[in-house]
């Protein structure tokens, strides 16, 4: 479905995904094919496009800087960069020769986080695995019908068809013959009315965005949503709360990452309604997941300890892409993939997250989390929004700090703050530096800037 509710069907759109592999033609055979995905209709033809003429999609988002944009279409060796719309255009590339892994279906490029964005190579049995579990996951079965045929709820796909959020609920969608609507760019009016035009029960949204919903100006109502999943980046719990006192409905965290196509843990309704939430838990595994803490030397972790998170599954990547274009498994073996985040997973099946091993820091030789500290502040009447960073410190090796949005209207102030704060944290926890911010800076993909928020410090 299009933004005016006017509907493709399945029909039409193969109509259109077989004019684009004929387009392609040859070339695409075996190679790989850069895609801008915006959150389009002709966006979704041109995937499957490249798909039937035989090639892997490297998914540009559409806000990708030109120079960034030429890089990726270069390390991937990509034969043809495609950009969807009424009439389609594609350029021919003269790349260096690069293999491409049987069974790719597509190189998603992570948000880089620790520096270049590095190119995930995901099969087409890891988005059938994911597809499959998310549709389990939501009780939606396979209804059988053409994709425009009335009356229909549509899966609204407000997060970008380049990230993997937007590419799952597209394919799920796809999967189980359900209508799918995409919102090209989001904003809070826009999903206010969506809301209310399709009486929709859940949505899927970013910790931006429900961020936006939670603080959006004026008397509003999500009355039909029965629940909201939000995954892409971590959930201040400040906001979460927020939005769960304001509307009602409540936001069911899931743990993911492109690298695992999708969800490793998710909240289920029927625990967080029965109040089973661990603090800083995301959910219980996923069907299908495995999941080990890992500490050093690459030790397994009894339950309740804090290490890194390390997953199996169907749904893993093949790898990220190396030099010569094929994809290169880590020091991981069997499967495993080390995500990079330090966590827990209890007797019952609940992960819980600390942070990432990078964002780790040693204070005095203990360990500090910034989730930990963050979820202290966060819990002080009259915080928004916090973030945690480290500080080079020449005694202790690292300190933390911490930048705070206030709830419009309220007076923090800073020193009871640090009182309150030496009752619900250890004295290695405790920020030593706590500064008022208009916002925190975030990524692209939404994610805080640790080092752009421990600049705010210099």
């Amino acid at each position: 479905m299009r933004p005016d509710g006017s509907c493709v069907s399945a029909g039409d759109l193969f109509v259109m995904a077989e004019a684009m592999a004929s387009m392609l033609g040859d070339s695409a055979t075996g190679r790989r094919v850069g895609v801008t995905a915006t959150n389009t209709v002709e966006a979704v033809a041109a995937l499957h496009g490249v798909w039937l003429a035989g090639g892997s999609a490297v998914l540009i988002g559409p806000m990708t800087p030109a120079a960034e944009a030429d890089r990726r279409l270069a390390v991937t060796g990509c034969a043809a960069h495609v950009t969807p719309g009424a009439r389609p255009g594609v350029s021919r590339l003269d790349p260096d020769e690069v293999a491409r892994s049987d069974g790719e279906a597509v190189v998603i490029f992570t948000s880089g986080t620790t520096g270049q964005a590095k190119a995930a190579s995901i099969p087409f049995r890891a988005l059938e695995s994911s597809a499959r579990t998310i549709a389990t996951g939501l009780g939606v079965g396979n209804e059988g019908r053409p994709l425009a045929s009335p009356p229909r709820t549509p899966q609204v796909v407000f997060v970008a068809l380049a990230h993997m959020g937007g590419l799952l609920a597209t394919q799920t969608s796809w999967s189980v013959g359900k209508p799918f609507l995409f919102v090209p760019k989001f904003d809070a009016d826009t999903a206010f009315e969506l809301i209310e035009r399709f009486q929709l029960t859940t949505v899927a949204l970013t910790p931006a965005m429900v961020f936006d919903l939670a603080y959006a100006p004026g008397e509003r109502s999500i009355a039909p949503v029965k629940s909201v999943s939000c995954g892409t980046a971590p959930l201040p719990e400040s906001t979460r709360l927020a939005f769960e006192r304001r509307y009602g409905a409540p936001i069911l965290r899931n743990y993911g990452q492109t690298e695992f196509t999708g969800a490793i843990a998710f909240e289920r309704y029927d625990d967080v309604k029965a109040g089973r939430r661990p603090p800083l838990s995301v959910g219980r595994l996923a069907d299908g997941v495995e999941v080990r803490i890992v500490g050093d030397g690459d030790v397994d972790l009894p339950h309740g300890e804090v290490g890194e998170i390390w997953a199996r599954g169907g749904s893993s990547m093949a790898g990220y892409l190396g030099a010569d274009g094929t994809p290169k498994s880590g020091r991981e073996a069997q499967g495993w993939i080390a995500t990079g985040d330090l966590g827990t997973l209890d007797a019952e099946g609940f992960v819980a997250i600390v942070g990432r091993s990078r964002d780790l820091m040693i204070c005095g030789g203990f360990n500090v989390y910034p989730a930990v500290v963050e979820a202290a502040v966060n819990d002080v009447p009259g915080v928004r929004d916090c973030a945690v960073a480290g500080r080079n410190d020449e005694r202790l090796g690292e300190v933390p700090v911490v930048a705070i949005v206030a709830e419009a209207g309220a007076a923090i102030e800073l020193e009871p703050l640090r009182i309150t704060l030496r009752t619900r944290l250890a004295g290695y926890e405790l920020p030593r530096d706590l500064r008022l911010v208009e916002a925190i800076p975030r990524t692209a993909n939404g994610k805080v800037d640790r080092p752009a928020v421990a600049a705010l410090f210099d």
